[in-house]
């Protein structure tokens, strides 16, 4: 199959049509905002909602009974998994485009350096996943991402990454596909960092609300008080050591009745 041509320069500032960003300067916001609440807004269409990442069989187990459980296992798996491993996955991808987006954009052999290492990346995401369940939620999601991505921006550098990735066999994982739909927003790395990770605790804690059960009350409690973990230094190196939750993940596969997909 020949190489699909890709352009790597930046996505700059959007028009005024359908996919248009307001500009926040008046009121001293960076105007780049608008699109980080987009990002990490429930509404995004990518079916995040219906995944729990084991809390629904941590749930069943008994392992969380509450609003102090679901806070102590939402934060465990936060520092073991999630911002250990998943948030670099976000925050090298975008710095890889970020700097593409600085070279010829008739260059050919740096798109194709550019693709070979968000292949890699992508590669070894999935490698790091251990159950069934979580795999085909980061191919899925990753899908439904790259869908949205082609909808509003299908003229985009990233969209191409995308779909050049997809050609390979399966659909790029979803905190890389995130990372392209971030960056054809505009959005700097930290701020992509940002609106995926609180997306994430979020999902997990509108999981929780409904898994154990919890109020909303308690929900916008367990908000408040995971909020500073957005604020942790990201680890040098990516990793994930979280064995309590892969066994709840695979056990989650064979449940007998569940609200979840994972």
């Amino acid at each position: 199959m020949a190489a699909m041509p890709i352009e790597l320069a930046s996505p700059g500032p959007a028009s005024d049509g359908d996919t248009a960003l307001p500009r926040a300067a008046a009121s001293g916001l960076p105007d780049w905002l608008p699109a980080l609440l987009q990002l990490a807004s429930p509404a995004l269409p990518i079916g995040s909602f219906s995944y729990s990442q084991g809390l629904e069989a941590a749930a069943w187990a008994g392992v969380v009974r509450d609003e102090a459980g679901a806070l102590a296992w939402i934060g465990s798996h936060w520092h073991s998994a999630f911002a250990a491993r998943e948030l670099p996955v976000v925050e090298d991808a975008c710095r890889r485009l970020a700097e593409a987006a600085h070279a010829d954009p008739d260059e050919t052999a740096a798109a194709a350096s550019l693709l070979e290492a968000l292949a890699e990346l992508d590669e070894a995401f999935v490698a790091s996943r251990d159950s069934a369940e979580a795999r085909a939620e980061t191919r899925q999601t990753g899908a439904a991402l790259l869908r949205w991505l082609g909808g509003l921006h299908p003229d985009s550098a990233p969209w191409r990454l995308g779909q050049a990735l997809a050609a390979r066999g399966q659909p790029p994982c979803a905190p890389l596909a995130f990372a392209l739909g971030a960056h054809a927003q505009g959005l700097p790395p930290a701020a992509a960092r940002l609106g995926w990770g609180f997306a994430w605790l979020e999902n997990q804690v509108m999981a929780a609300v409904k898994i154990v059960p919890l109020g909303q009350s308690a929900g916008q409690r367990l908000l408040v008080a995971l909020r500073p973990l957005l604020a942790e230094a990201s680890e040098e190196e990516p990793w994930s050591f979280a064995p309590l939750a892969s066994v709840l993940a695979m056990r989650h596969e064979r449940q007998y009745t569940r609200l979840f997909r994972s």
